[in-house]
Formats: C-alpha cells, sequence, structure tokens
C-alpha cells in the first residue's frame, strides 16, 4: 500500500551481509516446553518469519560488496522446527549496499510476497522462494508506485501501480517467468468513476479490491474481468484514510481459508467475512470459529469470544498463524527456561502447536489484564 514508505522507515528489517556463508550457521537442537517447542537461530543473519505458498521460511537478504549482486536466502522450516538448507534467490537489479525486505500486514497479508526496496525507491517483488519480479525504472516511470501485488494458484502474479500525475491505476498481470504480458486500466474494468485502492488481495485466484472513494468491494478475475461489486459493512463506512494508507484492510484466517475485512486501529467496529453471497459481520460465538484467531499487527483477534488479545512486546520479533492453526514467532526469550535472562544476542524460533494455542493466548491475555 501507499504507506509502505512509511512501514520501511518504522519497521523494516534492514541488513547488510557481506560474504556470508550458510555453511558458517550453527546447528541447534530444539526443545520442548509446555506449548511446543523453541531452537535457537542464528541472531546476526537478521531472519525474518514468513509464509509463502503455505510454507514456513526464514527468510534474511544478502548482498555482496565485491560484484554488486544481491539475493535472498530462504530457510524452509518443518513441523519439527527443523531448517533445510539454504536456498538462495537472486535479485537481479540491486544498485544499494542496502536491502530491505517488507510485506504489508506480514502476518495475515494473503498475498504472501515481499517487497524488495532500497532506502528510497522500489526494486522488485520476491513473489516466493524461486522467483523474483524485478520492476525496472522505465515501468515505474509509465505507470507510477507499486501499491500491492498477490500470486495466482498457477504461479503467475498480478500487481498494481498506481501514477500519481494522472490518479489512474493499471493492474498488470505477470507470467511464471516474471515477464509482464497483460495490462489494463482500472478504470476500463470498473465503471465508477469514483475509485482509490487502498487495499488488496488476491484470494481464490480473484483480485479484491477495497476502495474507500466509492465505499465498495470489487471482484476481479484472473483474466482482469469485473466479476461482482460489494457495498461496505456498515461498521466500515466513511473511514478515511491516514496519511500514510488506509487502516481498513483485507486480513486473512488461514486455517479456515477465510478473508475478511476490518479496521486494524478500531477492531470492535468488526470483522466482515467476505463469501459467495456477500459481505457479512461476523456474528460471534458460532461453533466453527471456537479457538479460531486472526493474527495481525502484533494481536490475536479471537472470532469466538469478541476480544482482541495484545501480543506485542519487546521481546517478539516476527510471528505468523499458519493453516495447520500453529503459531510460530521468533522471540529472544528462550521459553524452555524461563528462568534464563533474556540475552538480545539470541534469537529462538519457537512453535506453539495448535492444540495448546488457547492455553497460551489466555496466559497472554492474562498478563496483558
Amino acid at each position: 500500500m501507499r504507506r509502505i514508505s512509511f512501514l520501511l522507515l518504522l519497521s523494516c528489517i534492514i541488513v547488510i551481509l557481506v560474504g556470508c556463508n550458510s555453511a558458517d550457521y550453527k546447528s541447534y537442537e530444539p526443545k520442548q516446553f509446555q506449548y511446543g517447542k523453541v531452537v535457537q537461530i542464528e541472531a546476526e543473519v537478521g531472519y525474518r518469519l514468513k509464509i509463502m505458498d503455505d510454507k514456513i521460511y526464514l527468510v534474511s537478504p544478502e548482498y555482496s560488496l565485491d560484484d554488486s549482486k544481491g539475493q535472498v536466502e530462504f530457510r524452509e522450516v518443518n513441523n519439527s522446527l527443523n531448517l533445510s538448507k539454504s536456498q538462495f534467490l537472486e535479485l537481479t537489479n540491486i544498485e544499494s549496499s542496502t536491502i530491505s525486505l517488507s510485506s504489508f500486514s506480514d502476518n495475515s497479508n494473503p498475498s504472501g510476497a515481499l517487497s524488495v526496496f532500497n532506502p528510497h525507491e522500489e526494486i522488485g517483488i520476491v513473489a516466493n522462494s524461486e522467483k523474483y519480479i524485478p520492476i525496472s525504472q522505465s515501468i515505474k516511470n509509465e505507470k507510477g508506485e507499486y501499491i500491492e501485488t498477490g500470486t495466482f494458484s498457477n504461479d503467475e502474479n498480478v500487481i498494481m501501480f498506481y501514477n500519481q500525475e494522472d490518479e489512474k491505476n493499471t493492474l498488470t498481470y505477470w507470467n511464471k517467468k516474471g515477464k509482464m504480458n497483460k495490462e489494463i486500466l482500472l478504470n476500463n474494468i470498473i465503471e465508477d468513476k469514483q475509485i482509490s485502492v487502498d487495499d488488496m488481495a488476491v484470494f481464490h485466484d480473484d483480485i479484491y479490491i477495497y476502495s474507500y472513494k466509492s465505499q465498495k468491494i470489487y471482484i476481479i478475475s484472473q483474466n482482469l474481468e469485473l466479476i461482482d461489486t460489494l457495498e461496505i459493512g456498515d461498521g466500515l463506512k466513511n473511514i478515511p484514510p491516514e496519511k500514510w494508507g488506509s487502516s481498513v484492510q483485507f486480513v486473512l484466517q488461514r486455517e479456515l481459508g477465510e478473508l475478511f475485512l476490518y479496521n486494524s486501529d478500531k477492531p470492535e467496529q468488526g470483522f466482515y467475512r467476505i463469501s459467495d453471497t456477500g459481505l457479512e459481520r461476523l456474528e460471534y460465538g458460532q461453533a466453527k470459529y471456537k479457538n479460531k484467531f486472526i493474527l495481525a499487527n502484533g494481536n490475536f483477534y479471537d472470532l469466538y469470544k469478541e476480544r482482541v488479545i495484545s501480543n506485542n512486546n519487546d521481546e517478539v520479533k516476527q510471528m505468523v498463524l499458519n493453516t495447520d492453526g500453529n503459531y510460530y514467532f521468533t522471540t529472544s526469550k528462550d521459553l524452555s527456561d524461563p528462568k534464563k535472562k533474556v540475552d538480545e544476542k539470541n534469537i529462538y524460533l519457537t512453535k506453539i502447536n495448535k492444540k495448546s494455542l488457547p492455553a497460551y493466548i489466555e496466559e497472554l491475555n492474562e498478563k496483558n489484564n
């Protein structure tokens, strides 16, 4: 989203690695504890925890000052917290010795992709562990700023651009090889004259666009044709975008495979489920949502009891909730040894098992209160 430049200043992980060799990484054994497992990882690598293609990865950028080549390192995390050997994805258009990886609403982002930035301008999209889409300066000059991206199940991509000079949005379609083979102005798909792109997601191979100006959600097919238009629920109407973007966002409940829209600034206004029949405000207390949570912006949202449990603290670094209902996060605290003093030089990858997650969240809630 257009707030991305601000998010970069506040929360992006910026890492400069020179001559880093994955063969030098130490190997640690996972340890059991009350709610799951813990394994120590290399803190100096600057890993980012990420879900891509329903797989958990530790992701880190690398840069070599000698040959001006950048790359992103991926290490897949299995159910036992064992890490795979490093897999590298080359970045082909790096111009700076500083690389940062960012994604909007990281732990609930339906799109899954990572944006690659240098300190001043975006330079590409990491669609998955094997696919990088460089955004050339000529594309940026012609179509404007990159807003959002999404990946379809056939490994093709859609990327939205916004040209501030003529206030037009362009949807672009990219093939498996990362080449753009189709583009269309959003106004040529949608007849509404008043339209903005304040959030976008790819869900079940359709494109979902939330527009503050028109107060609607637009559903666009993979062929870039309009499928349906949904009216915004009353609780989300007329919430103006902030300086750095809209607080009304799409979020994904991965375990159930359901897409919601909510106001991240005021979640008490409700979650609105997007279904085949339209936009429905979530009714709490339904059996299917018992012990089901959305993880977004450092908080757990209980879809059964209508409550927010904060998980924001200085010890937790990155967090994701996967399709199996397991909760993974990186932290400077070793939960397998509560008496151990916290040392910021040490980072631990922690897994909370699905069955233990409700009890863990209750403990978090008690600490917050």
